[in-house]
């Protein structure tokens, strides 16, 4: 970063004092200027934001802001300059990964001789003061929740929208079947993404501590493509290189998978059908990553990149020639609900995540990861066996009937029997009745007459071998961890994907069989 007094031209008396209070002063500190651009930043201030003084300096300041903020912040500089002490008050940053900081920010107009004037900021990071502290801990959290209410109910108010819309198409084409079938398949489309929107809002809700393991991070990721193709990667061109040698690193499994299934989405989604996407893993020096991030102290990490560009002809198209500024805007739109969770778990990770929409036709997710030191340890995951059709007994537990419908023919079509119960009572009388029968048992928590609880124990209690997985809408923190423990097999979090409820019905018969 070049000397303060070589950006500003401070008088000889003064300039002195300043730089060595600008350098060594242990406060996070900012210099703008009237125009409301970042002229000079410190070091301390570069580490409280989580960016780099040469992504700062010569940026509108309104980058340290929520974007729809902007317009206020920008009104509010100017009334500061022209003398307004209390204009900037409540002002919020943002730290790059897009969450607010808990600080205090003092503001000062500095004015030099020639009429010039400048807005210094002095901040102090609350959080890194007092870090661990429950209470803060509790603040912020109430904060990312706060800034994120607008954007999740204009989201889900979009959503509806398209529903209600295609609803219309349905009441409009019993003689039209291609109409139908595009009413269909959008209102298909729109669930899912509501779905994905409550599952982001569950995961930032959940306190369970992560379980770390060390994974080979190569074996991890075509593991998750494998399974995955169906829905990120069908119809579209699709490329993975893994270099030789890439070490492993320490992975909570569960939550990498959701990290990449968010990523791989939104790229899914930007790209469209006929389009392009690309994995590359390698190991990358530490020196690399903390260019970008001025908190990755690591010697080495892993990389993952994926590269997501749509087919030529439809960049081509009138009506798409705005797709990567929709990504750009993406980019930069730090509270994106789906990159700000991910942000969440590379950050409990050690690691960092970099959105690059600015490297031609194609939006570019960068995920960092500490390498260990250690040899890779054997694959983490496994493919799971085909089923045998029809070898398996299902007793599947709701009271929703359209939950008993769809996944009970989800099932049926995958080639298990399926008896149904719709409360904890005809659940257990059977399981009395077809114990002979029954391979895995799939219940609900919340059931009438008897608690999904309560019949899992009296299940346990007179087989204690019988696999049972439990579905849940609940929001109690640790929950899983606390069925896993009490002897459940797996646990499904509502709202899920069929096929997410048939693998996990799958893994529980292989481990049946292998019993």
């Amino acid at each position: 970063m070049p000397e303060f007094s070589k950006i500003i031209k401070l008088p000889e008396e003064f300039t002195g004092v300043f730089s060595d209070f600008w350098s060594g002063s242990s406060l996070a500190l900012c210099l703008t200027d009237s125009n409301g651009v970042v002229v000079a930043v410190n070091s301390a201030f570069c580490s409280a934001v989580g960016r780099t003084a040469a992504e700062l300096v010569g940026a509108s300041s309104m980058c340290l802001i929520a974007a729809e903020a902007s317009v206020q912040g920008s009104f509010a500089h100017t009334a500061f300059i022209n003398g307004d002490d209390a204009a900037m008050a409540g002002m919020v940053y943002l730290h790059k990964s897009g969450r607010p900081l808990f600080t205090h920010v003092t503001d000062t107009r500095v004015r030099l001789p020639d009429g010039r004037v400048f807005r210094l900021t002095s901040l102090i990071d609350l959080a890194g003061q007092v870090h661990g502290v429950g209470p803060l801990r509790e603040h912020q959290r109430a904060e990312n929740f706060s800034a994120l209410a607008a954007d999740i109910s204009n989201d889900f108010n979009n959503l509806l929208s398209i529903i209600l819309g295609y609803t219309a198409f349905l009441q409009d084409s019993v003689r039209d079947p291609v109409r139908l079938n595009t009413a269909v398949v959008g209102i298909e489309h729109a669930v899912r993404r509501a779905a994905n929107l409550i599952r982001q809002t569950l995961h930032l809700s959940r306190r369970d501590e992560l379980a770390f393991q060390p994974t080979d991070v190569g074996h991890f990721v075509r593991e998750f493509y494998r399974m995955t193709g169906e829905t990120l990667t069908a119809g579209i061109e699709f490329s993975i290189d893994i270099k030789d040698g890439v070490p492993a690193v320490l992975l909570d499994t569960q939550h990498f998978h959701h990290a990449l299934a968010n990523l791989g989405q939104k790229a899914r989604d930007m790209i469209g059908a006929g389009g392009r996407m690309a994995v590359d893993v390698c190991a990358v020096e530490g020196k690399v990553v903390r260019a970008k991030f001025t908190d990755a102290h690591q010697p080495e990490y892993i990389m993952l990149a994926l590269r997501a560009e749509p087919a030529a002809s439809k960049l081509a198209e009138q009506e798409n020639k705005e797709i990567w500024d929709e990504a750009v805007w993406f980019a930069e739109r730090r509270r994106d609900l789906s990159v700000l969770v991910v942000h969440g778990i590379l950050a409990g990770h050690r690691g960092h995540l970099e959105v690059d929409a600015r490297s031609g036709a194609a939006l570019v997710f960068r995920l960092y990861l500490p390498a260990l030191t250690a040899p890779p340890p054997e694959p983490a995951l496994k493919p799971i066996p085909e089923v045998p059709a029809g070898k398996f007994t299902v007793l599947l537990v709701d009271d929703e009937e359209t939950i008993l419908h769809t996944v009970k023919d989800s099932l049926e079509k995958n080639g298990f029997r399926v008896i149904e119960a719709r409360d904890g009572l005809e659940a257990v009388q059977l399981f009395i009745d077809h114990a002979d029968t029954i391979s895995v048992v799939l219940i609900d928590l919340g059931l009438p007459r008897m608690s999904g609880w309560e019949a899992f124990r009296k299940i346990k209690d007179r087989s204690p071998s019988t696999k049972i997985v439990v579905m849940s809408g609940h929001l109690e923190p640790n929950l899983k961890t606390k069925l896993i423990r009490g002897g459940a097999f797996g646990f499904l979090q509502k709202p899920f994907a069929l096929p997410e409820a048939v693998a996990e019905i799958k893994r529980a018969c292989v481990q049946t069989a292998l019993t």
